[in-house]
């Protein structure tokens, strides 16, 4: 309160001054700030359609968020769904080369609860068939691949700050992209499509002079930006921002020591910076209710990722794929528990404890899929 009380005063300060420390920190030149994730995708997908107006068709892995899909389907883009790795979450390149064309606008990737998809084999595939990359980064933040940013990948990149995720302004989300004139296409859509560029760059505002200086329309385009409640928030929690994403990393390592050593059940290394917020579990499906209903009833939540497979909920059910068999096998298998950084230690391994004992009692000796044992 005191915070907020203090900062909450010039128009637009607490956006300029989050936007700058964002910079900073991930390393970026070029970011926008939004309400939401979810309207970080829609401002994506609208800049995509303007960027490729001749090309229709988007791709996305058969996990993807829902609000990430309607925001293309919404700008009139064919969606189709591609295949994620065997017993992982992420984007398959194997399977994507077999969706490619000259038709594809994009494809838009997800690094799933903070895990990266293969950027280098996507931008590859993209780059051979002149498709634009779309990151949606929103489940994690400061993320790299063998030291490298994901923003050295282009084309643009979205992120999240709603609660639960990785930095929280209590909802708001950002779009980060390489160049400053994508940048400009950026921020005149998420300014109800206007050509005024006063807010952040008023030396190169090309808007005409006069009375409609500020509301002189070039595009089609919405009204999300970040609020200066939200931007002042997000910078309040900057101020331990470091320290967050240190207690969630403690947190998913505490819970994988606890259960590594459970046979008959699919866990992750945390191998990269990732702090996932929170811990997938991936067990043999027809122990999967059984033994979630077991770990609710000793104290724990834990939910689907997901809800499973994207293209099995009504609203997403017409979606064109190939066959998605490693989305719905991994659908069927997997659920995660919390870890996020605002639960105490000892709740953490209390519950860590709780699942454990549950997953030993109930799980048999080897994980089997589809009749194939896999190495947990």
């Amino acid at each position: 309160g005191q915070f907020l009380d203090q900062e909450l005063n010039e128009n637009r300060r607490n956006i300029k001054l989050l936007a700058a420390s964002l910079r900073d920190i991930l390393g970026v030149e070029y970011i926008s700030l939004v309400n939401s994730g979810s309207s970080a995708n829609l401002a994506a997908a609208i800049a995509v359609r303007q960027l490729m107006p001749k090309r229709n068709k988007v791709l996305l892995a058969g996990f993807s968020f829902p609000t990430t899909i309607s925001s293309f389907a919404l700008q009139g883009f064919e969606v189709e769904l591609v295949d994620v790795e065997k017993l992982h979450f992420n984007m398959s390149t194997e399977a994507l080369a077999r969706h490619m064309s000259e038709e594809v606008a994009c494809v838009c990737v997800t690094h799933f609860l903070g895990f990266p998809a293969d950027l280098q084999g996507v931008k590859q595939l993209c780059e051979q068939y002149g498709a634009l990359l779309v990151q949606d980064a929103c489940e994690t933040m400061d993320l790299r691949i063998n030291d490298q940013l994901i923003y050295e990948f282009g084309d643009i990149i979205t992120h999240s700050f709603y609660h639960p995720h990785h930095l929280s302004s209590y909802g708001g989300g950002a779009v980060v992209v390489p160049d400053p004139e994508t940048h400009r296409l950026i921020e005149s859509i998420i300014h109800w499509g206007r050509r005024c560029s006063c807010h952040y760059d008023k030396e190169n505002c090309t808007a005409p002079e006069g009375i409609n200086h500020n509301f002189w329309y070039e595009r089609l385009g919405v009204n999300v930006e970040m609020s200066e409640l939200n931007a002042c928030f997000g910078r309040f929690q900057l101020q331990t921002w470091e320290q967050q994403e240190a207690t969630r990393n403690k947190y998913y390592n505490l819970v994988y020591d606890a259960l590594k050593e459970v046979e008959g059940i699919r866990i992750f290394k945390n191998e990269y910076n990732i702090s996932p917020f929170v811990f997938p579990i991936i067990v043999a499906a027809e122990l999967k209710e059984q033994m979630t209903q077991e770990i609710m009833e000793g104290g724990v939540e834990v939910r689907s990722i997901m809800g499973g497979a994207i293209h099995k909920h009504p609203a997403y059910t017409h979606l064109y794929h190939e066959g998605l068999v490693n989305t719905e096998e991994v659908g069927k298998c997997s659920f995660f528990m919390g870890i996020h950084q605002t639960l105490q230690e000892k709740q953490v391994r209390e519950a860590a404890e709780i699942v454990r004992s549950t997953m030993e009692r109930l799980t048999t000796k080897r994980l089997t899929v589809n009749d194939e044992t896999i190495d947990a």
